[in-house]
C-alpha cells in the first residue's frame, strides 16, 4: 500500500496584531516527489513532507521567524509517526497543513496516488476531500448532540443511508469500548469518555490517514497509560497510517514506530524509539529526550577520566544518568570509580534519581533499587 509524502512545505504566519495568530496563511508547493521511500523494503510509495516552511512575522520586534522550515519526510503506509518537541515547535501547524486547515507556502504533500496540495499545478484539495481523520486535543464534542449523534455526524454529512450510519456508529463504539453510552451527552462524560468519543467520530468514516493532534493532554497520568494502549491498538486493527502529535516523551516512546524530533520547525533526528534515545544526532536531541550529564574537557579532567577525554578538547561527554552506577564501598577494580557525596534524592517510585557532588561538578545518577540512599551519604560511582 502506498503513504504520504510532503515535500518542500513551507507555512507562514502573518502577525499584523500583536493580540492575534489568526492573519493570513499562504501555499505553494515546489514539486511532487513520486520516488520509492528509502526507508520501504517493497518500493512502496510514501507520504513525503519536503522543505515545508512558515514564518512567524513580530510587529513589535520586526522578526521574521520560521514556524515550519524545510520540513521533509517520508512515511510509509501503516506507520504510526509521533511529532515530538515543544511546545510552539510547529507540530499542530504541520497537522494543520497535511489536513488542509491550514495552507503551507512552499512543499508538496502526496498521499498514495493523489497529490493534496501542489502550487506548480495549483491543486489544493479541500479538506473535506482528503479523508483525513482529525482528532483535536480539545476533543470539539458538540454539546447538544448525545454520543451517537457526535459519531453519526460525520457520516450525515456524507449522505449515508440511516441504516448504514446505525451500523457504522455501533461498529466503531465497539471499537473504543463505549457501547451503551450512545445516549449520553458530552457533560455526562468523563474525559478519558470524551477523548474515545472524539477518536470515534474521526475514524468512523474509514479515513486512511488519521491525524491525533494531542490527545491525551487533558488527562491524567494513569488514564494516559490506558488510551495510549488503545489508541496503539486500533492503529494496529484498523491498519491506518496515522501521525500523532505530542511534546509528552512517554507517549511518545511507547506508541511510535518512529519519532520525529523538532526544534523551531526543523527536523532534528528521525528514527525509532530505541535509536533517537540510545543514538541522538545531536546536542538538541540529546538533552531534550530523556536526562543527561555533559561533561566538558575540564569536568572530565577534574574527575579523572583519562581514557575518555582524548580528543575532546571542543566536545562535550553525555552520559546518561543509568549509565552510572553506585556503590557504597570502593571495589577492587577502581578503574573510573569516583568517591563523591549525595547531596539531592528524588524517589519516583520504580526508580531513584540522585545528584551526586564530585569535585564541585554535579551528576545525575539513576538507580533501579530499593534500598534509597540518604543525603549527605558517601558513595562510590563508576561509569559504565
Amino acid at each position: 500500500m502506498n503513504g504520504l509524502k510532503i515535500k518542500n512545505l513551507r507555512v507562514t504566519y502573518d502577525k499584523k496584531c500583536k493580540h492575534s495568530y489568526r492573519n493570513m496563511f499562504k501555499q505553494s508547493i515546489n514539486s511532487v516527489n513520486r520516488e520509492a521511500c528509502s526507508d520501504c523494503q517493497n518500493n512502496h510509495e510514501c507520504m513525503r513532507v519536503d522543505k515545508l516552511d512558515k514564518n512567524k512575522y513580530f510587529d513589535n520586534k520586526n522578526l521574521n521567524k520560521s514556524v515550519i522550515d524545510n520540513f521533509n519526510v517520508d512515511i510509509q503506509s501503516g506507520e504510526l509517526i509521533v511529532i515530538l518537541g515543544n511546545s510552539g515547535c510547529g507540530k499542530s501547524t504541520l497537522l494543520s497543513a497535511i489536513s488542509g486547515l491550514k495552507v503551507p507556502e512552499e512543499g508538496s504533500i502526496l498521499f498514495e496516488d493523489e497529490i493534496f496540495f501542489d502550487s506548480n499545478k495549483k491543486i489544493d484539495i479541500a479538506t473535506e476531500k482528503r479523508n483525513i481523520g482529525f482528532c483535536f486535543q480539545s476533543y470539539a464534542l458538540w454539546p447538544h448532540m448525545t454520543v451517537e449523534e457526535n459519531i453519526a455526524f460525520p457520516l450525515k454529512n456524507r449522505k449515508m443511508s440511516k441504516k448504514n450510519i446505525n451500523e457504522k456508529v455501533k461498529w466503531i463504539l465497539e471499537i473504543v469500548e463505549l457501547l451503551g453510552y450512545e445516549d449520553r451527552y458530552p457533560n455526562e462524560l468523563s474525559g478519558g469518555e470524551k477523548q474515545r468519543v472524539a477518536l470515534a467520530r474521526s475514524l468512523v468514516y474509514d479515513p486512511k490517514l488519521l491525524l491525533l493532534d494531542e490527545p491525551l493532554a487533558n488527562l491524567d497520568a494513569k488514564l494516559k497509560k490506558v488510551l495510549v494502549k488503545k489508541i496503539r491498538e486500533i492503529h494496529d486493527k484498523l491498519n491506518l497510517t496515522t501521525i500523532y502529535v505530542t511534546h509528552d516523551q512517554n507517549e511518545a516512546f511507547e506508541i511510535a514506530d518512529r519519532i520525529i524530533i523538532m526544534k523551531h520547525g526543523k527536523i532534528m533526528q528521525i528514527g525509532n524509539p530505541v535509536e533517537v534515545y540510545q543514538n541522538p544526532s545531536n546536542m538538541f536531541v540529546s538533552n531534550f529526550i530523556g536526562q543527561n550529564n555533559f561533561l566538558s574537557y575540564e569536568d572530565m579532567e577534574k574527575l579523572n577520566l583519562h581514557d575518555r577525554k582524548k580528543d575532546m578538547k571542543n566536545s562535550k561527554l553525555s552520559i546518561r544518568p543509568e549509565k552510572i552506577m553506585i556503590y557504597k564501598d570502593e571495589k577492587n577494580d577502581n578503574s573510573n570509580i569516583l568517591k563523591g557525596i549525595v547531596s539531592q534524592i528524588s524517589f519516583h517510585g520504580d526508580y531513584t534519581d540522585y545528584i551526586i557532588s564530585i569535585n564541585n561538578i554535579n551528576l545525575q545518577v539513576r538507580e533501579f533499587a530499593s534500598d534509597v540512599k540518604n543525603k549527605g551519604d558517601e558513595v562510590c560511582v563508576k561509569f559504565t
